[in-house]
């Protein structure tokens, strides 16, 4: 008797035994398995984009001084709050940059943030380029008013828009507005938004106005950087068939193109305090023939 019990004993010892190596073993498995799912995700999580970057460096809000030495002790000029200028190098508590207006020189690192982007081709045809469309004004913001103060800026900036969009569209282009309805949007909103989109073009639409009512005429073009000047070009010329004429390009310090990181113009397509201008601005024949124009420079921007 005493075997058979020692005989059982001796069975039940190696059934637990049998048993605590199998879930031993089931478990290892499963961490094992784990680890192996763990290092593909992060080999994933390590995939990077094969182009090319470059450096800029953003400069802060408020205008800031450009100095001769890495020093910082002699000035040289003062660069625009929020320009982007051109990275070259850096040692100490400053960057040597070179700014948009073709000045290097070295800026204390306080006073500019670096920027690392991708470069980004440029289409060749309309049909696969991004174009955001930016309506001037809106809400609150009305923008210039007519000389009886009947007609805001805003409203002529939002239709026309539609109508380029629309335009645009036909000929296959991907195109954006920065608001569709009578919305007033901030103009740093409005850069990040150019951005977000990766925008091949981005143009703000615009009625300008003087202190002298009926006082100037026609439409004018805006670039900040001298790399956009040729797109502004080529966006002025085609405006020579237009009721209003053409006043061609010129410089603008404004936020919107100052700020912006993908290529950028503004756009006045006429006076609102000139009671001719205004009676084209605020047909829908004007509005369409000035989305036919732009339309049309486009295509001959993205081809050449």
């Amino acid at each position: 008797m005493k075997k058979i019990c020692s005989l059982f004993l001796v069975m039940g010892v190696l059934f637990f035994v049998a048993k605590f190596l199998g879930i031993f073993e089931q478990k290892t498995t499963a961490e094992q398995t784990g680890s192996t799912q763990t290092t593909e995700t992060k080999a994933t999580s390590t995939t990077t984009s094969n182009r090319e970057t470059f450096k800029q460096i953003k400069i802060g809000k408020e205008d800031t001084t450009l100095y001769a030495d890495e020093e910082l002790t002699t000035r040289l000029e003062t660069i625009n709050g929020g320009e982007l200028t051109e990275y070259l190098s850096e040692a100490g508590d400053s960057y040597q940059i070179k700014t948009n207006a073709g000045t290097t020189g070295y800026l204390a690192k306080t006073a500019g943030t670096v920027l690392t982007q991708e470069t980004q081709s440029q289409p060749t045809s309309l049909s696969d380029a991004v174009i955001v469309l930016d309506p001037g004004h809106g809400g609150e913001d009305v923008g210039a008013l007519s000389n009886d103060e009947q007609v805001e800026e805003k409203t002529i900036t939002l239709s026309t828009a539609k109508k380029i969009k629309a335009a645009l569209e036909a000929e296959g282009a991907t195109v954006y507005l920065t608001h569709e309805t009578d919305d007033f949007i901030q103009l740093g909103e409005i850069c990040t938004f150019s951005e977000e989109k990766s925008a091949d073009v981005f143009i703000s639409l615009h009625a300008d106005s003087t202190e002298i009512a009926n006082e100037a005429t026609g439409i004018t073009t805006y670039y900040y950087y001298e790399r956009n000047e040729e797109l502004a070009q080529t966006i002025a010329d085609g405006f020579s068939e237009l009721p209003l004429n053409s006043r061609g390009i010129t410089y603008g310090n404004y936020q919107v193109l100052r700020e912006n990181l993908q290529p950028a113009i503004l756009v006045e397509m006429g006076y609102m305090n000139n009671d001719s201008d205004l009676a084209e601005l605020v047909t829908d024949d004007y509005q369409e023939k000035f989305a036919e124009s732009l339309t049309n420079s486009l295509i001959a921007y993205f081809n050449e």
